[in-house]
């Protein structure tokens, strides 16, 4: 048996680490063959903020290419995501009889979406989603929203949130080198929203900084809008505010073993919010950080807040609770060692792609 993983982006981007590599490796180990067919790794198309200067016709010639090249394989198919490079693995599913598995962990179509007659969307995005999922042999929803999405139009559907290697996001126990108490927050800065999320946190972090000087707040990404928030962080008037450049994967442990708190606010209310699998705060976690987090989607289902992190809505929760974590080291140590138990407990990659080496053998 062979299982080949489709992603249209390259193998930095997150959703590709975590979701083909990481889920490809466990695989292996339980001796099932795989292979990793990028569009933008073996076909050379762009990724990541480069994408958006792809025209339609390129993303059709990909589409053909990887039909052609992947015809002949006899393998299973795993699509990760919803967007143009679905159509190469829906064919091979139609026209040559590959399994298929839609594995979703975005919410990849507009958020107001209208319908007619109760039914029909008026987003080509999500009719689309809508005809993979009833085609697939196996849909996989990463979060318990795209779960429940998928339930209604395939009645073969695994919740498999996006895990972690926790033999490689593992804390060191050793005294930190920087004495100043370390905020981080990580992402890419492809969306609005994104943007919308960093300037509530700068504001938030202003605050917290005016009453407690010895803090910094580190802002790690990229992304199409990098210098909207480099405008931000320029023009905020607080030194103690940085943006860094985006950390190679490999990098990623030990820049969380150097910082103290990890913050993921999601301030909107919307379809793709409640659809993430949010990577980062699981590697927060398992990293041993407390985290701060929006009480929104699938994160109020991972943190029981004061018991291995703290769950805020408003701006005064925010900062209320980032004062918290700055006054109290032991607490911070104990949410923290709570986290990484709940993520080896419940979210490590061994636990969660166990159900798809049984599912997948019995394709």
């Amino acid at each position: 048996m062979k299982v080949i993983f489709i992603t249209r982006e390259n193998s930095k981007m997150p959703a590709v680490r975590v979701r083909c590599h990481n889920f490809a490796k466990h695989l292996e180990k339980a001796g099932i063959k795989t292979e990793i067919f990028s569009y933008a790794d073996v076909l050379g198309a762009k990724s990541g903020k480069e994408e958006m200067n792809m025209t339609w016709a390129q993303k059709c010639l990909y589409n053909l290419r990887a039909y052609l090249r992947l015809s002949s394989e006899d393998a299973v198919l795993i699509l990760q995501r919803f967007n143009y490079h679905s159509f190469a693995p829906l064919l091979l599913k139609m026209l040559n009889k590959n399994k298929l598995v839609f594995d979703l962990d975005d919410w990849e179509a507009r958020e107001n979406i209208r319908y007619y007659f109760n039914r029909i969307p008026n987003s080509k995005a999500e009719i689309m989603m809508r005809f993979i999922a009833r085609r697939s042999d196996l849909c996989i929803g990463a979060s318990r929203f795209l779960f429940k999405y998928l339930c209604c139009y395939n009645n073969k559907v695994l919740y498999m949130p996006t895990a972690v290697d926790t033999d490689f996001f593992k804390p060191v126990i050793e005294e930190k080198k920087n004495k100043d108490i370390v905020l981080s927050w990580i992402g890419t800065i492809h969306r609005k929203d994104n943007v919308e999320n960093i300037g509530f946190l700068i504001e938030c972090f202003k605050t917290v900084n005016a009453a407690y000087p010895k803090t910094r707040l580190e802002i790690r990404g990229d992304g199409i809008f990098y210098e909207t928030v480099n405008d931000l962080v320029n023009n905020c008037g607080n030194s103690n505010i940085s943006l860094k450049p985006w950390i190679d994967p490999e990098n990623i442990p030990e820049y969380l073993q150097e910082i103290d708190i990890g913050i993921m606010p999601l301030i909107q209310d919307t379809k793709f919010n409640k659809a993430k699998s949010p990577t980062r705060l699981f590697e927060y976690m398992a990293m041993a950080k407390p985290v701060v987090a929006s009480c929104i989607g699938e994160t109020k289902e991972i943190i029981d807040s004061g018991v291995n992190g703290l769950l805020a809505d408003t701006k005064e929760d925010f900062v209320k609770s980032m004062k918290f974590l700055i006054e109290n080291g032991n607490i911070r140590k104990t949410l923290g060692e709570n986290s990484r138990k709940t993520i080896e407990d419940k979210f490590s990659l061994k636990k969660v792609a166990g159900e798809l080496v049984e599912k997948i053998r019995i394709l």
